[in-house]
């Protein structure tokens, strides 16, 4: 059954007949199952499906969001790699990672063993194949959460600090909650570190 959300306020790239002037690759790392394809679908997409496959390998999606420069309308393009979480496709991922601006690195708030992966696999694995890129921390599925039972902030505190993100948000596929918000703050992220640091651009 699909869900739609208000309309995101993101756009397909076809839409656009502003010049796109920056391409970024944002890579998605995570369990399976732990919402990466949703939270990706309900960005490019603005769908949600709750009966989303589990992705095999690789899913990789093409978007672009509005941006000034120096007063000029632009779009910022976004290749967006969705990986499959399945422990033997691991040794697949160091050249896929390979040149990523940014990432999200995703974990399911009904699974606590989704966070502590975060630290023991896909962040290691981000840093041995990106270095030092921006990444923010995701939690899914927050409208299955209990709100007396959502992430203490001490824990969360811990992680970021543990993952060194630049932020860490809680996000619900389903209704669209901080979907947008999220890839939005990737791209600042990017903005604020060079070469771009230099350059008058920002999202709109």
């Amino acid at each position: 059954m699909m869900s739609n959300a208000k309309p995101n306020s993101s756009y397909n790239i076809e839409d656009s007949e502003e010049d796109i002037r920056y391409q970024f690759k944002i890579v998605l790392l995570g369990d399976g199952g732990s919402g990466k394809t949703a939270l990706t679908n309900r960005f490019c997409f603005n769908e949600f499906d709750a009966d989303t496959k589990l992705t095999i390998g690789l899913s990789f999606n093409s978007f672009s969001i509005p941006a000034e420069e120096d007063g000029t309308k632009i779009r910022i393009g976004l290749s967006i790699w969705d990986f499959g979480g399945q422990e033997r496709f691991t040794p697949l991922l160091p050249q896929f990672i390979t040149g990523a601006n940014a990432a999200l690195i995703v974990h399911d708030l009904t699974r606590i063993v989704t966070l502590e992966n975060l630290k023991r696999d896909w962040n290691p694995l981000l840093i041995s194949n990106a270095a030092d890129v921006p990444k923010i921390m995701v939690g899914t599925k927050l409208d299955l959460i209990d709100p007396e039972y959502q992430l203490d902030p001490k824990t969360r505190e811990e992680y970021q600090k543990i993952l060194g993100v630049k932020g860490s948000y809680d996000t619900s596929s389903k209704t669209g909650f901080n979907v947008d918000l999220i890839f939005k703050e990737l791209v600042k992220n990017i903005l604020k570190i060079p070469p771009y640091d230099k350059k008058n651009v920002k999202i709109i």
